[in-house]
């Protein structure tokens, strides 16, 4: 349980987008001041769920749970908030920080299947009498255009495998998603295709170009291949079990060209193996996907086979089938 115990209620789905904030204390406010600090805080007078700092970020509180950040209700409820600490210090830390913060905005966005725009990345004084963030709408030159980089910025670090390591307030470090950060862009190019349950196939979609699949239809049947590397993956069919491991990419080859066999499926696994030349010069890469109920929005992204911090080791649920399917 984090500091905050959920004093702000549990929202019951996942945040719909994020709100990002200049936090105006201390130019030294660093992430070890916010451990000793944050225990004290007298909680109605406002916290964030995360801080980020020049020496690390610190989860105030649970994703799951709100959070009193922007004195308006929709946003305590359905946003995650993000505070880009040491305003008033160093421009260099905190352009760092800002950055830092960006990275993990766009951590969450992938996590939850948030879209980054004008409606899921907000700034505290959209809705709020405050000049919050204060010192980005400084360096961005308006409040208009620090929101469009803001939304820039956090889509071209969505293209990269890229994490934040967030520290809890007892100093522990806990890894979301992703755990290793991508020191650049490889350039791996996912090439997916799905085919439905009435063999319809349908064209081949390349990283997050698109998504393969077609609302309220359910896909039977995927194809993977990819430029770098090699991938395998696999898919669980609908009121039966997980089929054998694919590494082709040939819908003509019904050994070992494509994952299903007809039926509807309701979860996919993909896992990318990362040459050696990707992992000397950028670090480890991961299939980074996600699957969407027939006719509901899309569940929080898989990271390979990963399992803990919210993750299944598979993109889906059993028992419902899928319409929808994304993968980078």
């Amino acid at each position: 349980m984090s500091i905050c115990k959920g004093i702000a209620g549990n929202r019951g789905r996942n945040p719909k987008g994020i709100f990002i904030h200049n936090d105006a204390g201390s130019g030294y406010a660093d992430a070890a001041h916010y451990r000793n600090w944050l225990p004290t805080h007298n909680l109605e007078n406002g916290f964030a769920h995360y801080y980020v700092c020049s020496d690390g970020t610190v989860q105030a509180e649970d994703d799951k749970y709100g959070a009193w950040h922007c004195a308006d209700y929709d946003g305590n409820m359905n946003y995650l908030s993000i505070e880009v600490c040491q305003s008033m210090g160093n421009l260099e830390v905190f352009k760092k920080n800002e950055e830092t913060a960006l990275r993990l905005a766009a951590q969450k966005c992938k996590q939850y299947g948030i879209i980054p725009n004008a409606g899921t990345i907000r700034l505290h004084q959209e809705v709020a009498a405050t000049a919050c963030p204060h010192r980005s709408v400084e360096i961005h030159h308006g409040a208009s255009n620090t929101k469009a980089y803001f939304i820039s910025r956090i889509k071209q670090f969505m293209g990269e495998n890229v994490s934040v390591p967030v520290h809890n307030t007892s100093g522990n470090t806990v890894f979301h998603a992703a755990s290793m950060v991508s020191k650049g862009n490889p350039g791996i190019i996912f090439t997916y295709a799905v085919q439905l349950t009435d063999g319809t196939i349908l064209p081949p979609v390349n990283n997050l170009e698109d998504f393969a699949g077609i609302t309220g239809r359910s896909i039977a049947n995927a194809a993977i291949k990819v430029n770098k590397g090699s991938v395998k993956y696999q898919v669980h069919i609908l009121g039966g079990g997980w089929l054998p491991w694919v590494t082709g990419y040939d819908w003509k080859n019904h050994n070992n060209g494509y994952a299903g066999n007809g039926k509807a499926i309701d979860a996919v696994r993909v896992y990318y193996d990362t040459p050696e030349d990707i992992v000397s010069k950028y670090g480890y890469q991961r299939a980074q996907y996600r699957v969407s109920p027939v006719n509901s929005g899309y569940y929080p992204w898989q990271f390979d086979d990963e399992t803990g911090n919210g993750q299944d080791g598979f993109a889906g649920c059993f028992g419902a089938a899928i319409d929808r399917f994304q993968l980078f």
